[in-house]
């Protein structure tokens, strides 16, 4: 230790952040008046008794608020001198913090001043601390901990003021005398406050590395510097790290940095404690046969864990092979099964998990959030030998609350589950549950999206209604079914705009961005591979390789399932469903077209579990003249809603008559079309109004092009066998239907508009071919 005498407290990395907590601490430990309240010290062992007992104890609030706002509700009755002390502990706790932005630091500290009356204001030079960028990144952990923090403060408060007052001198005069008083407080250890405190007091002495396994791997690193056999192995270790600053620090320059190079990389600290290419990852632990209890004392003592009973091995050089070996090697009792999956979860928790990765802990119908501040480690308690360090957010939230996508992955196999595709969501949650809007929680400089919107259908607007000729009443139940069940089916004969409402329906819950609605169209031989992902070859190198390719399902799920788009719609038109095997082209994916909140292993990636997500709807259409909806597999039909669209039934049975009225026709072609069907005794060949609604209609030329060649032969077809062509054409021709509506002629146009005026306001569907739609 240095000799006795008389320190300069020095400066740190950031002398505005110096200035401003000096200008707090200094009146505080000298017990003068604090600059903040400006009439009495704050700093005193009563108010720093009664903060305490006013958030803790029996006024201690666990529910799901945040710090502040339970603050407010404690602090309801408190004296201006203990809401003074209150937001001066904050300051304290949020001054060096780099990861947090200067707006919320003065709304954190100002918003507890103004509660004071007559409300209380902060001095100059600690406005400009709170500004000045901070010292280093807290991490979640100074946000997760912000109540625990203060209560630590509160706790120094009373171990200074309770100590002799020689001693209390010579810790403003010596900083390791400072640290020795600093070390005996008791109620709560929080070592990371103690280390940022430490470095407040005596910037020149303590750096403002709080992160225990950082400070060891930096002795460690640079030990080579210290006095020869007194190495890593010192035990003060807050006396070693100055000394080696002391040795490399070159006069002139900035303060070193641990954290910047050349020294980062030196002792392997962020971005070097993750492999090259490796990202932040988010991961459900579960307790095993450990249960709810095993899950209290992860929350209770900062870790989590999982069993490796029987598991010897160096983790310090783990690769997946020597971890594969060590549980051949520990666990040769259990089958090559329960070894594959021992040997998965251990990889992922010892190679994959990583230093603020989120993690999430289910217990009963609870959630617990954490972010993971440890490297591996050993323990010996049975059940939980292999460890990590996690800050745990105080507040569970329910299981049932948890955001999308994080549902539908818990059912996902395995003690260790990589819930990185929900990173973002669980990222926008952990903000949403602690006291801060800050993005501590993500990559640094790399901001995680708010919580995803919840997501919901547009109502029918007018001009939905006006460009489908249907019912507002209709439609909207229609979207109503598609909201609850996420999936539709329109079947019906030819011509009755199946396909075109499907689409009209896709393009009013996308919107504007149409790229959010696919078609695709099923055939008899459409597979599996062709709709949702197959191997294809490929040539690489002059060799043949078979890939897995996406086809438009998986595609399009990739698309909705990117971060940010979680709550935009999706929307996938399947035309004529019928046509293909539908069992053999979705397979597995029936599963999730009943239970859009589960997950499953897929045919060609198996490593990966799927889901089909909640913000993508599938609307199909079958043609019932191709094949009858009675051979559909029934395992389709319990899953997607079925709307008939039939000629006689409403709302297309109005249609026509809709759309002509519309256009300021007379009705002569709905009275033509009802004539049409009365003669079709089958109700599955009688046609739609489509037919009649194309621009061509209006004139006698285009109607007879239409009665040749698209109604006479679809009858011709439909008849077969039964009768002849001129049987079909005595009763169905265009000239015996007119005869049988009155006989009138249809003139070149018929309707009393003018015919540009007609085509301006025919709709899209009147000129769509009925091809089965």
């Amino acid at each position: 230790m240095p000799d006795e005498r008389t320190f300069e407290r020095g400066s740190g990395a950031n002398p505005t952040v110096d200035d401003a907590a000096w200008m707090i601490l200094g009146p505080a430990l000298r017990g003068e008046t604090s600059p903040v309240l400006r009439t009495d010290p704050t700093w005193t062992r009563e108010a720093a008794r009664t903060l305490r007992e006013l958030i803790t104890g029996e006024n201690a609030d666990t529910g799901p608020r945040k710090f502040v706002t339970k603050l407010h509700d404690q602090l309801a009755n408190a004296s201006n001198a203990v809401i003074a002390l209150a937001a001066e502990l904050l300051c304290v706790q949020v001054l060096p913090l780099s990861n947090i932005t200067p707006e919320t630091k003065r709304t954190r500290v100002n918003t507890v001043l103004s509660w004071a009356t007559p409300p209380l204001r902060l001095p100059e030079t600690v406005d400009e601390g709170l500004a000045a960028g901070g010292t280093f990144h807290g991490g979640a952990g100074f946000n997760i901990r912000i109540w625990q923090q203060v209560v630590w403060l509160t706790y120094f408060v009373e171990e200074w003021w309770g100590a002799p007052p020689e001693e209390r001198d010579r810790a403003l005069l010596d900083p390791w005398a400072f640290r020795d008083l600093v070390d005996r407080v008791q109620g709560g250890w929080e070592p990371a406050m103690r280390t940022s405190l430490l470095a407040l007091v005596w910037p020149g002495y303590f750096d403002s590395v709080v992160k225990d396994a950082d400070r060891q791997r930096i002795r460690a690193a640079f030990a080579h510097h210290l006095p020869t056999g007194d190495g890593s192995g010192a035990s003060d270790i807050d006396y070693d790290l100055w000394r080696i600053r002391q040795a490399i620090q070159e006069v002139g320059q900035p303060r070193v940095d641990w954290y910047a190079e050349p020294y980062v990389s030196a002792w392997g600290g962020p971005p070097f404690a993750r492999k090259v290419g490796e990202g932040r990852r988010a991961w459900l632990v579960r307790t095993g046969q450990g249960g709810a209890q095993l899950g209290q004392r992860w929350r209770n003592d900062g870790f989590v864990s999982v069993p490796a009973t029987n598991l010897r091995m160096d983790l310090e050089h783990a690769t997946e092979s020597s971890i594969r070996d060590a549980v051949d090697t520990g666990y040769p009792h259990l089958d090559y099964a329960q070894r594959l999956q021992l040997t998965q979860a251990d990889q992922a928790f010892v190679l994959r998990m990583g230093v603020d990765d989120l993690v999430l802990a289910i217990s009963d119908e609870s959630a617990h959030l954490g972010v993971v501040s440890g490297e591996t480690s050993w323990a010996e308690q049975a059940g939980s030998r292999l460890r990590r360090a996690v800050e745990w957010i105080p507040d569970s939230i329910a299981k049932s609350d948890l955001p999308e996508p994080v549902p539908g992955m818990l059912d996902k196999q395995g003690d260790v589950v990589d819930l990185t595709n929900a990173l973002d969501a669980l990222a926008a949650l952990a903000r949403e549950i602690t006291d801060t809007a800050e993005d501590a929680y993500a990559v640094d400089d790399q901001p995680t999206p708010q919580r995803p919107l919840a997501l919901s259908i547009p109502p029918v607007t007018d001009n939905l209604v006006a460009d489908l000729h249907m019912p507002r009443d209709v439609l909207q139940e229609w979207l109503d079914v598609l909201s609850d069940r996420r999936q539709l089916v329109f079947y019906g004969p030819p011509g009755t705009g199946k396909t075109f409402v499907a689409e009209a329906l896709g393009r009013h819950i996308v919107g504007s961005d149409t790229n959010q609605l696919r078609t695709v169209q099923f055939h008899p031989s459409y597979a599996y591979e062709d709709f949702f992902e197959g191997l294809r070859p490929a040539v690489e190198n002059g060799n043949v390789t078979y890939q897995v390719v996406p086809g438009p399902l998986r595609t399009l799920v990739a698309e909705a399932t990117t971060p940010g788009n979680e709550s935009r719609p999706y929307v996938l038109v399947i035309d004529e469903m019928n046509r293909a095997n539908l069992a053999k082209v979705f397979g597995e994916l029936y599963y999730l077209l009943e239970y859009r909140d589960q997950s499953i292993s897929l045919q060609y990636s198996s490593d990966t579990d799927f889901r089909l997500p909640k913000n993508l709807f599938i609307i199909g259409t079958m043609n019932t003249l191709d094949r009858s909806i009675s051979m559909v597999d029934a395992a389709i039909r319990r899953r997607f809603p079925f709307v008939e669209l039939h000629p006689a039934v409403e709302p297309v049975s109005e249609v026509l008559s809709a759309y002509l009225e519309r256009q300021g026709s007379d009705d002569r072609r709905a009275r033509l079309l009802d004539t049409l069907n009365a003669g079709i005794d089958e109700r599955d060949l009688q046609i739609g109004p489509s037919y009649l609604m194309k621009s061509s209609a209006r004139d006698e030329s285009g109607l007879e092009r239409i009665w040749k060649y698209d109604i006479l032969p679809l009858l011709d077809d439909h008849f077969y066998g039964v009768r002849t062509p001129e049987q079909i054409r005595a009763q169905f021709g265009l000239d015996a239907l007119l005869a049988r509506i009155g006989g009138v002629p249809v003139g070149p146009v018929d309707s009393v508009l003018d015919s540009k005026v007609a085509v301006e306001l025919a709709p899209a569907m009147g000129d769509e071919e009925p091809d089965g739609s």
